[in-house]
């Protein structure tokens, strides 16, 4: 299971990189990763401390499977964080019915459809994976 582990650090140390880039650099093309109204093409950006602060809860989610390798931290909550992690990507993937998610109601955006393409289905695997690795250990 700990390649299991490593691979899901990876990809959150990967995502959480993306999340301080745009904070540093800007998001080139906001409408391809942020949800917008349907009534209007405007995307309102988050600010880059928005960014960074997501970047920064990657990283802890990172270093929560991380610690279950190599143990940093040995306390009672650390069993249960990965737990709630997996079950908020699959909330995530679910969506909130209208802008995220794979039951979204806006579908004509450039983010819908990369987020029915991508993100719903990276939140998906990544959650059922950590739900699966909390259950096999």
């Amino acid at each position: 299971m700990g390649v299991l582990s490593m691979l899901i650090s990876i990809t959150f140390i990967f995502l959480a990189g993306l999340h301080f880039y745009w904070a540093v650099f800007g998001i080139k093309d906001p409408s391809k990763v942020i949800p917008t109204k349907e009534t209007s093409n405007k995307v309102k950006s988050p600010g880059k401390l928005a960014a960074a602060f997501v970047g920064i809860v990657l990283l802890f989610f990172a270093f929560v499977f991380i610690n279950k390798e190599i143990v940093y931290v040995e306390t009672d909550w650390m069993h249960y964080v990965p737990i709630g992690i997996g079950i908020l990507f699959i909330i995530r993937a679910l969506g909130d019915f209208k802008y995220v998610g794979f039951f979204k109601s806006a579908k004509n955006s450039k983010f819908s459809a990369l987020d029915t393409r991508y993100y719903s289905p990276l939140c998906l695997l990544l959650g059922a994976l950590i739900i699966i690795l909390e259950l096999l250990s």
